[in-house]
């Protein structure tokens, strides 16, 4: 080793001993001293003799790489560093210029690197997880990255099975296949306890551990990783003490990202099962319920002609719940394929068309109420769909039903700019208190002595939501409200 620097022998031990490389150059960019880790990174031979030009005794290849560098910072006086890659690693050199020469400090990067390539490729097989549509997949695509990526090369995967009792295998790696052929359920041991505990479990000698599932397992070391409540995922090798912090942190970070996949799996498929259960709700009430409803209205109407005095009291009221709980029916079953639809593609929908249809059909079925049409309905295209008039139609009914007034009128009217449609349903009823503006289209929110069931005003607002526009709630002049709808123009 030459060494002409640091003149204190203690300092030179201490740089001799250090994992980064040091070389000392003097003014003219000569070798004044190199460690036996610097020889080693830059390649260089370590009995150089001491004032040789410090670019001829690097290899062809790391003079290239150097010399700009080197002129840079004999140029400007300043700190540089540059990283590079060779065929055998990397590794970052920083050149620190001074008075009397330059000192060179080179750090080995290659681990680094790998760490940063490891986690990149990680990154993709979560990913991978979390795309995944079944536990299964979740499994197969961990138990291959454990192989591909961390170097683990026997792992396996058990799911806790409520009606077995135990974590059974899910999937396992073909190393692990090989040795231990058919995987067992397990219901006691050290990768039971590590579920039960929901703790990371690292065993160097499992041999050792009276817990031991097996006391005759080909493995010695083993790395248990709990899922939550879905099991445990199982690294193991044949020989003991295998596994170091690194490996632990990076099984653990895998475990960490199998379980946020699991529990997005589980979240889907509960939603699913709760979708399918509404949308059976929903055939029921659209065929069985409304079907019977609709029989029971057709015979109080055959009773209303035959019936009197109290009688058609009864039947009356009987006609009138009827055909209130077919509306209640209808608004249930839109809401629920309102709120079933994962997406929203609006097209173009006539408003002229849509909403004068249901004016018309309320003007018919309310006779006690005046409808009116102020103006004329433009005649243009919104942004919504078929279920556009499912809006117009409870909030028209909405007004009307609130309306307890002597003469009760609503009033529709239509205005138009560049980019929306605002459709303005007035009453002359009791009005909506402030405080109630905001939360009536809220779920299930009823007014005051409220006929109604709450659902038609969040359809409403779901609806319209989903088209793109909004919907609020307005005094009149001199009493009652206003329902405003503002949709957005093709």
């Amino acid at each position: 080793m030459n060494r002409d620097g640091p003149s204190d022998a203690f300092h030179t031990a201490i740089l001799d001993r250090i994992s980064d490389g040091v070389v000392a150059l003097d003014s003219d960019l000569r070798l004044r001293y190199l460690n036996d880790r610097a020889a080693t990174l830059l390649d260089v031979d370590g009995e150089a003799p001491l004032g040789s030009d410090a670019l001829d005794l690097l290899p062809e290849e790391t003079a290239a790489e150097l010399a700009p560098l080197l002129e840079r910072a004999v140029e400007t006086g300043t700190e540089q560093s540059k990283e590079w890659v060779g065929p055998d690693g990397s590794w970052l050199v920083r050149l620190y210029p001074g008075d009397e020469g330059m000192t060179v400090v080179v750090t080995e990067t290659t681990d680094r690197r790998h760490h940063e390539a490891t986690l990149g490729r990680l990154h993709e097989a979560t990913r991978q997880m979390l795309l995944a549509e079944t536990a299964e997949r979740v499994a197969e695509v961990a138990s291959r990255a454990a192989v591909e990526i961390l170097g683990f090369p026997i792992n396996a995967v058990h799911y806790y099975d409520e009606e077995a009792g135990a974590l059974v295998p899910v999937t396992q790696s073909p190393a692990c296949s090989d040795l231990l052929g058919e995987p067992p359920e397990l219901d006691r041991g050290l990768a039971w306890e590590s579920y039960q505990s929901g703790e990371v479990g690292v065993y160097q000698d499992v041999r050792a551990e009276d817990a031991v599932f097996d006391t005759g397992t080909p493995f010695r070391s083993e790395l248990l990783v709990p899922l939550g409540e879905h099991g445990v995922f199982i690294v193991a090798a044949r020989g003991v003490d295998q596994f170091t912090d690194t490996d632990v942190a990076l099984a653990k970070l895998l475990g960490a990202n199998m379980t946020v996949a699991l529990d997005q799996v589980t979240s889907e498929r509960q939603l699913a099962q709760q979708r399918d259960n509404l949308e059976l709700l929903t055939r029921m009430m659209s065929h069985d319920i409304r079907n019977d409803l609709q029989v029971v209205g057709a015979v109080a109407e055959m009773l209303r002609d035959h019936a009197d005095g109290a009688q058609q009291e009864y039947v009356e009221k009987i006609r009138r719940n009827t055909a209130a709980a077919v509306e209640l029916t209808t608004s249930a079953q839109e809401l629920v394929e309102a709120m079933l639809r994962t997406e929203t593609d609006p097209s173009p929908v006539g408003l002229r068309e849509t909403l004068g249809a249901q004016v018309d059909r309320v003007s018919e079925t309310q006779t006690n109420v005046t409808v009116t049409v102020d103006g004329e309905i433009p005649d243009v295209t919104v942004l919504a769909d078929e279920m556009l008039e499912s809006v117009f139609r409870n909030v028209l009914k909405n007004a009307v039903q609130h309306n307890h007034e002597a003469d009760p009128t609503v009033t529709v009217s239509a205005e138009t700019d560049a980019s929306t449609v605002r459709v303005r349903v007035a009453d002359n009823g009791p009005g909506v208190p402030d405080e109630q503006k905001e939360c009536i289209f809220g779920r299930g929110e009823r007014g005051m002595s409220s006929e109604g069931t709450g659902i038609g005003l969040y359809l409403v607002q779901t609806l319209v939501d989903q088209y793109g526009g909004r919907v609020w709630v307005e005094d009149n002049d001199p009493t009652g409200a206003v329902f405003v709808i503002e949709l957005p123009r093709e």
